[in-house]
């Protein structure tokens, strides 16, 4: 890029800036003026950000008495693209019971988009109206299950004072939504601890739907269209992704691969994620309506959200990238976070002792999607903190929370234009002592920049860059739903024995809250025992792990006190869990005689034949990961392996590691002192003595090994 270019677009973008602040300061109203931009608007996310900037945040009690606010109030057609792969709380619970897309975050979307004029026409009123959607939609049922008459007339959970003040066409309208569910799901939705909105966009979107099957995108666009109608929101305006169910994987820099949304959101893997892809339970394309307005928008704009959770998910599936890429007239903004997300964007590729800068976020798109940032972005909206309190700042830090700055250089070298203005709430952080996207000054600064960029011809405008480290295979594959994963978990239950009883809803809970766990992962055993402390008969020798797999009894035999808290169950389960995959595979195992005054012990091991070892791995791969586990075979003995120990040294027997090994990859807080080992996978060798250098090659070795070998994530 030339000088003079450059310089030139450094003062658009200062007096851009510049011009956003000037109506910021001028207030919503004065900045909005009093009529909507007549322009095609797309916003794409998901999760609580998304629904906060196009109309605020619905689940605040005080959402139904504020002004409306957000980019639904700026512009007068404004379509949404929803992330569909959430597979936590209430929407979790769905997932694993129904062949479903997630449907939290469209919930959100569709209240925050209730058009109150609309509303008014419908039901003669906005208050009560709109309040009495709010709690319906937003209303949870807790540690029971809702009742057969609450689906049916969901005005029912509300206080009598509010149901009396309900119009009535309101209350048929709602009651109208679960009225004619197919009976085979009713059951399925009377379970405890859903949010009752989800229920009714669920029994919305299998209306007519006979049999337990994914419903297809017409359906599901009805039942969508149905919601909509009965709530007060513009029709065809709210869009999923894609009618396919789907689940989030997500790779992190020390080779681990974990399925699932919400398994990512609470992961604590201590190193940064390297990228994400996408598993959906059939062939997946996008929202053929969402492309075909992504192509036709005046403006595209990526909320801000979680960056691996919410909105990757989004650009990932199949059309969404090619169909923005599209469209070169169209205005691109990409609405940075505020803050740094635990688990996703505190960890830093350029320096492990600090969190995301925008730049990063902008790379992560780069990495992740197929074909770079290449024609995805013309803007980077980044909030402005430089009026914040440096106390307020103090204790979010103390929160672990700390800002995503605003790096100008780097942004504007990915050929993205750096935008920073005041979008937080003044009164929310003087009240609250908190930082929030403010969904009226948003929807302002993102009409600004719109504004003063569609003056200005496209050369104005430098096309970003691709990003270097784009994705080197497909970022989308196909596998088994969430729900018929389930299905099998279940069958495969049904055939065990559980004492006491109450075990077996407890380890169905374990499958479900880990999805790498694969249904063919429990077909090495016939049980789970609970065993007292006067029973208990584990040698203290090798460990004090309050689980192991008895493979003479083919039970998985848990200590009393592993029951008697979640975390203590899920740790020692996992760890015999992963014991049991090795099935009965040793004839023999003990200490072998050394001549005295060598300094060192012999532990050996003899396999038996693979027919009658019950492993689920093969010969091949069960002697790859003895080697791995540093077992050496015993010249002209092949079903014998040994190791050397110096005396007076421990060391993990190759089955308790494999184990515990299960259990890191699964989740590395359950087994804390081996991640404390592992970290030596995000160190770079050049940092490493030569021991240490073979250690951690040794150890990326044994990672790849679980990663494809047990959990086929490869």
């Amino acid at each position: 890029m030339s000088t003079h270019r450059r310089a030139s677009w450094r003062r658009v973008r200062s007096r851009l800036e510049h011009e956003v602040e000037t109506r910021l300061r001028s207030g919503p109203k004065a900045a909005a003026g009093s009529m909507p931009l007549p322009a095609r608007v797309v916003v794409l996310g998901g999760g609580t950000g998304l629904s906060t900037v196009l109309g605020g945040n619905p689940a605040l009690p005080s959402w139904p008495d504020r002004p409306a606010a957000g980019l639904a109030c700026e512009f007068t057609r404004v379509h949404v693209g929803v992330c569909t792969t959430d597979d936590g709380g209430s929407t979790g619970e769905l997932v694993r019971r129904l062949p479903m897309i997630g449907v939290g975050d469209l919930r959100k979307v569709m209240v925050a988009m209730i058009d109150r004029k609309r509303l008014a026409r419908r039901y003669g009123t906005v208050a009560p109206a709109l309040g009495i959607i709010q709690q319906v939609f937003t209303h949870r049922f807790g540690g029971r299950a809702p009742r057969r008459g609450e689906l049916r007339d969901p005005v029912q959970v509300l206080p009598p004072p509010v149901r009396r003040a309900c119009p009535p066409a309101l209350r048929a309208a709602l009651a109208g939504l679960a009225r004619r569910m197919p009976d085979w799901l009713e059951p399925r939705l009377l379970i405890p601890g859903h949010c009752l909105g989800n229920l009714l966009l669920t029994a919305a979107m299998f209306r007519g739907v006979r049999a337990p099957r994914v419903p297809t995108p017409t359906e599901l666009g009805r039942g969508l269209a149905m919601v909509a109608t009965t709530i007060g929101v513009p029709l065809g305006c709210v869009h999923a992704a894609t009618a396919a169910p789907g689940s989030l994987m997500v790779e992190y820099a020390n080779g681990v691969v974990a399925t699932g949304q919400a398994r990512a959101a609470r992961a604590r893997r201590h190193c940064a994620v390297r990228r994400v892809r996408i598993t959906y339970a059939a062939p997946a394309r996008a929202n053929p309506d969402l492309c075909a307005q992504l192509r036709q928008a005046d403006l595209i704009v990526y909320a801000p959200g979680s960056l691996y959770s919410s909105m990757l998910p989004v650009l990932l599936t199949p059309g969404v990238a090619a169909a923005i890429r599209a469209n070169p007239r169209a205005i691109k903004i990409l609405g940075a976070n505020l803050w740094i997300q635990e688990g996703e964007t505190d960890m830093s590729f350029r320096e492990e002792s600090r969190g995301f800068w925008v730049s990063e976020l902008i790379e992560a798109y780069g990495r992740n999607v197929p074909g770079g940032i290449t024609g995805l972005f013309d803007v980077a909206l980044a909030t402005s903190l430089d009026t914040v309190p440096g106390s307020i700042i103090r204790n979010y830090a103390l929160e672990d929370k700390h800002p995503i700055h605003l790096d100008r250089a780097r942004v504007a070298a990915l050929g993205v234009m750096p935008v920073e203005a005041s979008l937080f709430s003044n009164d929310r952080w003087r009240r609250d002592s908190m930082i929030h996207h403010d969904p009226g000054r948003f929807a302002v600064a993102i009409r600004t920049v719109f504004e003063e960029l569609s003056r200005r011809p496209r050369a104005a405008r430098r096309p970003a860059t691709h990003a270097i480290g784009t994705p080197d295979r497909s970022t989308v594959q196909t596998g088994p739903g969430a729900a018929a994963r389930m299905e099998l978990i279940r069958a495969a239950l049904d055939s065990k024995t559980f004492r006491p009883g109450g075990l077996r809803q407890v380890v169905e809970d374990f499958m479900w809250e880990y999805p790498d766990v694969r249904p063919e992962h429990l077909t090495g055993f016939n049980g789970v025992q609970r065993v007292g402390d006067g029973h208990w008969q584990r040698s203290r020798e090798w460990d004090n792990v309050l689980g192991y797999y008895d493979p003479a009894r083919r039970q998985i035999m848990l200590h009393a006190q592993a029951l008697e808290e979640p975390g203590a169950f899920r740790t020692n389960f996992a760890v015999a869990l992963g014991e049991s995959l090795l099935g009965r595979y040793l004839a023999r195992k003990g200490w072998e005689a050394v001549p005295p005054g060598t300094g060192h012990r012999e532990y050996e091991i003899e396999l038996r034949p693979p027919a009658r070892r019950e492993c689920v791995l093969s010969d091949a791969q069960l002697r790859i990961y003895l080697r791995l586990a540093q077992m050496a075979p015993r010249p002209g003995m092949p079903r014998r392996y040994f190791r050397s120990i110096p005396a007076g040294t421990g060391f993990l027997p190759c089955g308790l590691l494999f184990g515990l090994m299960y259990a890191w990859y699964l989740d590395n807080t359950l087994v804390p002192a081996l991640d404390y080992e592992m970290r030596m996978l995000q160190w770079p060798p050049a940092r490493l003595l030569p021991y240490q250098v073979r250690i951690r090659a040794r150890h990326r070795k044994l990672v790849r090994f679980f990663r494809e070998a047990v959990f086929h994530n490869g």
